[in-house]
C-alpha cells in the first residue's frame, strides 16, 4: 500500500509543514536556475518528525518543472517523497488573513519571487481586485482566486505618459478599446489625434514607452 500523504504548500499557509520546508530548503540548491519547489507531498510516516534530521540525496539528473520524486532520509527511515516543481515568477503574496469577497488594496499584498503551481494573478491588476475565498497570510495568489475589476471603458479619459529615455511628453488623451491596468491600452492622443499604444498603469493614467 502506498504510505499516506500529506499535501502541503511549502511556502503559504498556517498549514504549512517544517518537514516540508526543510525538504524545499535541501532541495532549493540542486534545482536549475529559475526552478522552484512549489509544493511538497509529505508522507503520513514523516509527520512529527525532526526538520533538522532531513536528508535530502542530489538527484542523478536535472531536475524540470513537473512532479519527481526525491530521496530523503529522516534517521533510519527513507522514501521517495514527490515534490511539485515550477518556473520562479513574480506571486502576489497575502501579508495577513484576508476575508472572501474583500477587494485588495498594496497593504494587503506584497511581490515575490517564487515557484507557484497555476497561473499567478496577475501581479499589475491585483489591486482593486476581489478575492473569491478565505486566505491566511502568506498565501499566494493564483489566477483562480480573484475576480478582477471590470474594464475601464472606451472613450474613457486618460493622461498619457509618452517616456522615451529622458524625453517625457504628457498630454490627455481617449481610450479607445477597453482595457484593464495592467493590460495593453490603445488611446487617441487629444493634440494631434494620433493612436498610441501604451500600458494603463491606473484606470486613469496611460505610460507609453518606459515606464517610471
Amino acid at each position: 500500500m502506498k504510505a499516506l500523504l500529506v499535501i502541503l504548500l511549502v511556502t503559504g499557509t498556517a498549514a504549512a509543514d517544517p518537514i516540508a520546508d526543510a525538504i524545499a530548503e535541501k532541495l532549493q540548491p540542486m534545482l536549475p536556475a529559475n526552478v522552484g519547489v512549489a509544493q511538497v507531498f509529505v508522507p503520513a510516516s514523516f509527520a512529527g518528525a525532526s526538520p533538522a534530521n532531513v536528508i535530502v540525496e542530489a538527484p542523478s539528473s536535472p531536475l524540470r518543472p513537473g512532479r519527481p520524486s526525491v530521496k530523503v532520509t529522516i534517521k533510519h527511515k527513507t522514501l521517495y517523497v514527490p515534490v511539485a516543481l515550477a518556473a520562479m515568477t513574480d506571486v502576489a503574496v497575502v501579508t495577513h488573513a484576508v476575508a472572501s469577497g474583500t477587494v485588495l488594496t498594496a497593504a494587503d499584498f506584497s511581490i515575490e519571487h517564487r515557484a507557484l503551481l497555476g497561473a499567478p494573478a496577475p501581479a499589475a491588476q491585483v489591486i482593486g481586485a476581489t478575492l473569491l475565498k478565505d486566505v491566511d497570510a502568506g498565501t499566494p495568489l493564483g489566477a483562480h482566486d480573484l475576480a478582477l475589476p471590470a474594464p475601464t471603458p472606451r472613450g474613457t479619459h486618460v493622461t498619457v505618459d509618452i517616456a522615451h529615455g529622458t524625453l517625457h511628453i504628457k498630454g490627455q488623451g481617449t481610450l479607445e478599446l477597453a482595457a484593464r491596468v495592467g493590460e495593453l491600452a490603445t488611446v487617441r492622443l487629444a493634440f494631434n489625434q494620433t493612436v498610441v499604444k501604451g500600458t494603463l498603469i491606473a484606470p486613469g493614467a496611460v505610460v507609453v514607452g518606459d515606464q517610471p
